[in-house]
């Protein structure tokens, strides 16, 4: 079926999903990330801004359900200046996180969209599927 979802990449971390039906690209983290280095955070953000500048979506999901890695210091200043601008290269017009309940600051506890960094597009954050989704095709 066409509007199936496709796995369009992968590596030991997560696995990259291409929704053509809502012209989405996700990255969905594995449970691996326990073990994960900065290294493979750095590899599996820079695979997902490479597919999304192939891809074009107009919307990307990172499910961090499943993410147990905690960045060193610096490494999100290196995911701004490397990896933000490909996805506004990409056309991104709204980035979405799923996450669990217990982070703070997401849609449902009284967050709002809004720009991350560089981002030219707003990012939110959320603990439910229902709500994302709501706010992606809103």
């Amino acid at each position: 079926m066409p509007h199936e979802p496709q796995e369009i990449a992968a590596n030991e971390w997560g696995t990259i999903i291409y929704h053509a039906q809502w012209q989405t690209l996700e990255l969905k983290w594995d449970a691996t990330t326990r073990s994960m280095t900065d290294d493979g955070f750095k590899q599996t953000l820079q695979l997902l801004a490479d597919q999304g500048v192939q891809v074009r979506p107009k919307f990307m999901i990172i499910d961090a359900t499943e993410f147990f890695h905690k960045p060193g210091q610096g490494t999100l200043a290196w995911r701004d200046d490397n990896i933000v601008p490909l996805y506004n290269d990409a056309g991104i017009e709204r980035f979405a996180f799923l996450t669990t309940a217990g982070m703070p600051g997401t849609v449902e506890k009284g967050g709002e969209p809004k720009p991350d960094g560089p981002a030219t597009f707003p990012t939110a954050w959320f603990e439910t599927k229902e709500r994302m989704y709501a706010w992606l095709t809103s």
